[in-house]
């Protein structure tokens, strides 16, 4: 099983990538995702448990890393991750169980190199 820093590096090379063959689009690409995190009637750690849900309910890894790492500097805990988890369950069946269970690898990775 991959080490989740070894996916968010993956990810974000990947993104880096895209950011060099398409930099209109990847640039707003990130307006828009400036513009949805920030806060508003929701906190930014709201709407980071809110896309964690999603990511997790939509098997994303990288997408779970980022969101997790974000959320750790935000201060979540990882029974607050947990809880997202299983929020993601209800809403992904059986296959959020499993991805739920990648958010707390995500999270205990992410705190060794701490």
């Amino acid at each position: 099983m991959a080490h989740f820093n070894e996916i968010n590096t993956t990810a974000q090379g990947n993104t880096k990538k895209l950011q060099k063959s398409i930099p209109d689009t990847m640039k707003s690409f990130k307006n828009l995702q400036d513009a949805a995190y920030a806060p508003g009637a929701l906190d930014k750690k709201t709407k980071e448990f809110a896309a964690l849900a999603y990511a997790i309910a939509d098997k994303c890894e990288g997408c779970i890393g980022n969101h997790v790492n974000k959320l750790i500097k935000l201060g979540a805990s990882r029974e607050e991750i947990a809880e997202i988890a299983g929020v993601a369950i209800v809403m992904g069946g059986g296959p959020g169980s499993v991805y739920g269970g990648k958010a707390l690898q995500a999270y205990d990775d992410a705190m060794e190199d701490q």
